[in-house]
């Protein structure tokens, strides 16, 4: 049976395939950790909304609906969830992946994680697992309040890492821990060589690296925010340094290195103000929905 469809056999045909692919935004996601860039995009709301017309108006709300609703709200629903998506990858785009990258994987140049994985940066505000479990209202608080910036409510604002020299000091650190320097540049090599270990990466001394060990569990007090074990501790913020790949400011000795002399203090500005209501809720809703919420399973 050749020949082209009826019109209205193609109408319908086009209709259902949208209906399709709003709910597969939903039930095939998959949810963040932390630096974004600067000016905001007043138009997104707009071009979001003249995309595409759809056939379907109640499986399309309006971007308007999103404003003033719970962001763990929207990502439960397949009609506000399809929108959110959709102006979030236009927001995300002209605010984020500048320094997060256009799919989302991070940057070493822009020390910006990867928004992706399952390795999530700070405490969440899940009551039953201690904030271990992640929401998307996560996401949203670190889009409208950021990290270590000048808003009283951005993340990490007291966890970061100090810098061991004390001309690198900033004002707050300064006023913390004093003007005293903390280790010598042979114990800072120690560290340091410590710190190649446990990430498995290549050590040239491994009697450096115990003593490394002494230290980073004892004077140098680095177990304090990176755990025993050096894995990092995620309520703060601070690196797991077994997994190098996760290093912001680069994995290599030189580096580390210079971590423990000038110290590290990443920063994400707030959103808030700069977005409009609903652009912040469809943003933190693409974003959380792009990042594992579950380890990898073992092969």
């Amino acid at each position: 049976m050749g020949g082209d469809l009826h019109p209205e056999t193609a109408r319908r045909l086009r209709g259902r395939a949208l209906l399709m692919a709003a709910s597969a935004l939903v039930f095939g996601l998959v949810g963040c950790n932390q630096a974004a860039t600067t000016a905001s995009a007043p138009a997104a709301t707009e071009k979001a909304a003249e995309a595409e017309e759809v056939e379907f108006p109640e499986f399309a709300a309006e971007p308007a609906e999103l404003a003033t609703l719970p962001v763990n709200d929207i990502v439960k629903s397949l009609r506000l969830n399809a929108t959110a998506m959709s102006l979030g990858k236009t927001v995300y785009a002209a605010n984020c992946a500048g320094c997060h990258g256009e799919e989302l994987g991070g940057s070493r140049e822009q020390h910006a994680p990867n928004l992706t994985d399952v390795d999530w940066l700070f405490s969440g505000d899940d009551l039953d697992s201690g904030g271990v479990i992640k929401l998307a209202s996560d996401v949203e608080w670190t889009v409208l309040y950021g990290i270590r910036n000048e808003h009283k409510k951005s993340r990490g604002l007291e966890a970061d890492m100090v810098a061991y020299l004390p001309e690198f000091r900033n004002e707050h650190d300064t006023a913390a821990y004093g003007n005293m320097r903390f280790l010598t540049d042979e114990e800072i090599d120690e560290v340091a060589e410590y710190v190649m270990q446990v990430s498995g990466q290549p050590v040239a001394d491994p009697g450096k690296a115990g003593r490394g060990r002494v230290l980073f569990m004892d004077r140098a007090n680095c177990f304090d925010c990176h755990g025993d074990d050096a894995t990092g501790n995620p309520a703060l913020g601070s690196t797991n340094l077994t997994r190098p790949e996760l290093y912001l400011f680069g994995s290599d000795r030189a580096t580390v290195i210079e971590s423990i002399k000038q110290g590290r203090r990443g920063t994400m500005p707030a959103f808030e103000g700069k977005l409009r209501p609903e652009e912040l809720k469809a943003v933190s809703v693409y974003a959380f929905s792009r990042a594992l919420k579950e380890p990898n399973p073992l092969p």
